[in-house]
């Protein structure tokens, strides 16, 4: 059946077409951009990419809103040496702040221009999603591929937050890309050269990036195993020895961070079910998977079951079209990277990193799966003896893109079941606000919490009332004492005011809490606050 006049010139022009979804992946993404408070990681992305130098331990003493905003917030440009500092007692790596920088120069250095940062990479996905999708199942797979992860919520989730994950899933699309040319592809050398850039770009933007490195390396012994072809491996030289650059450059800096890692505070949670392990390949990478997304699941779990049904079934006459090596490297992009991260949790006892943002680097997969899937129903297949697509076929795959596409704009639309934001800041612009229309001139805000905690409170503050007083208190942390500010600092206020600021914190919250009312001794409890008083009439 031919095509409409217009839907030709689409299909037959890529840069096009593709520019198009990518168009569409970014409008999603910055839609509603503000709509959600800035939670505590976000602020850390502030404070390190404005390179401020703080100590590990402050003196507990009272600071204005202002004070706090212009001492870590205000932006500066970027210092390398005070970088490399910051990230000595931190956990991350330094690629995803050095561009940050500019660009909050550039674009603000609020809450908006944080989150269009990740929010153009994430866009930027859709590029090597689409070129493996067409190495893999043709040019139609393509496009559903890179439309299927324009629309993916889970996608939009972190192509909306202040952080590197979005930086990384773009590195993890080109270097799926380019490993996958260096294996099956022509011109493998010259593939090797950009899979060199992918996987440094990837690994200096996080750690996790390192289970992806491990199932590729795998896979690359796979097809040496099966194919004998070990040649076609060297296109991968460059990149190894760019990795190996990069850990010596960066291993005093590693050492010096696992100094400071405190297992117990930064990862423990607890064992997860055994059935969250099984179930988390097929439908995690899909939903949003911060807090409790019912609605994402239900639409999400028998979708995906479905396509995986679709994607892998065997056909003896498209075996040319699907064969090993596709579904091969899709499955070992999916479960590899899921096994290493499961061993490196029972060597480690963290029994954490598949949850959450941890998945998201075997996500490209699931996009593509879910693609060459919907591409089975959609597209007339070329081979010979195989039968073409019914109606009925069609009717499913385009039954299943809208619903896709109903569930993105409904993930990006707030309050909505996709927008849970279980144990991060959520509208702390009101609980701010709360405060703020509340508060006398002689109160205090205490805020309760580690040391971004009180800078999210600045930076929430800072706008309204620049000078509004408060003073902040550091969690235990690596088994330093609580420091407490000293009595006398409290003697000017007549009322103070404890924020709640995250539920996981209930030690040092009581531990706060009886220490003013110490010199306190009238409280009231509303839903974030606790207010102590030396008066009965609070």
């Amino acid at each position: 059946m031919a095509r409409p006049p217009l839907l030709e010139k689409f299909y037959q022009s890529e840069p096009l077409t593709v520019s198009l979804i990518c168009l569409l992946a970014l409008g999603l993404r910055l839609f509603n951009l503000d709509a959600t408070s800035l939670w505590i990681d976000e602020i850390y992305s502030l404070m390190v990419t404005n390179t401020h130098l703080y100590p590990t331990q402050l003196h507990p003493a009272i600071h204005s809103a202002n004070e706090f905003y212009q001492h870590f917030l205000s932006w500066q440009p970027m210092n390398v040496d005070r970088l490399l500092a910051l990230l000595k007692i931190n956990v991350h790596m330094p690629l995803y702040y050095l561009l940050l920088n500019p660009w909050l120069d550039w674009f603000g250095n609020n809450a908006v221009g944080l989150r269009s940062f990740s929010a153009v990479w994430s866009a930027l996905l859709i590029l090597p999603v689409f070129g493996l999708g067409k190495a893999l199942g043709g040019r139609q797979a393509g496009y559903l591929c890179a439309l299927v992860t324009a629309l993916l919520p889970f996608q939009i989730y972190y192509g909306q937050e202040g952080r590197m994950y979005a930086l990384s899933l773009f590195w993890a699309g080109w270097a799926g890309l380019a490993f996958w040319q260096i294996l099956f592809g022509k011109r493998p050398a010259l593939w090797g050269w950009l899979y060199a850039l992918a996987v440094s770009g990837g690994m200096l933007s996080h750690y996790m990036f390192v289970f992806f490195l491990g199932f590729q390396a795998l896979f690359a012994l796979m097809f040496g195993w099966r194919t004998q072809q070990w040649k076609r491996l060297m296109g991968a030289l460059p990149a190894v020895v760019a990795l190996g650059a990069i850990a010596l450059w960066w291993a005093p800096v590693y050492q010096l961070q696992q100094q400071g890692v405190n297992e117990e505070y930064h990862f423990a949670k607890g064992l997860v079910g055994w059935t969250r392990y099984l179930s988390v390949p097929f439908w995690q990478p899909l939903v949003v998977v911060a807090g409790d997304n019912r609605l994402s699941r239900l639409i999400y779990i028998p979708i995906t079951l479905l396509l995986l049904v679709l994607a892998y079934r065997s056909h003896k006459a498209e075996k040319a079209r699907f064969s090993f090596s596709a579904s091969g490297y899709l499955l070992s992009w999916l479960w590899i990277p899921l096994l290493l991260q499961i061993a490196y949790d029972f060597w480690k006892h963290t029994h954490i990193a598949i949850i959450d943002r941890y998945a998201m680097l075997i996500s490209p997969a699931m996009g593509l799966i879910v693609g060459l899937a919907l591409a089975r129903l959609w597209i007339t297949p070329r081979h010979a003896n195989t039968t073409p697509p019914t109606n009925r076929g069609r009717f499913l795959a385009m039954t299943l893109l809208g619903g896709m596409a109903l569930v993105a704009l409904a993930s990006v639309a707030s309050p909505s079941p996709f927008r849970d934001e279980h144990n991060k800041d959520d509208h702390i612009r009101e609980k701010m606000g709360y405060f703020l229309s509340q508060a006398k001139p002689a109160d205090l805000i205490f805020v309760n919490g580690p040391l971004g905690a009180p800078n999210l409170a600045a930076f929430y503050l800072q706008p309204t009332r620049p000078q509004q007083p408060m003073v902040y208190w550091i969690s235990r942390y690596q088994g330093q004492p609580v420091p407490l500010p000293a009595p006398e600092l409290f003697k000017p206020y007549q009322r103070v005011w404890l924020f709640r600021h995250r539920a996981n914190n209930e030690r040092g919250l009581q531990t706060a809490k009886d220490y003013l009312k110490s010199m306190y001794p009238h409280q009231v409890q509303t839903h974030d606050w606790f207010i102590f008083s030396k008066q009965t009439n609070l």
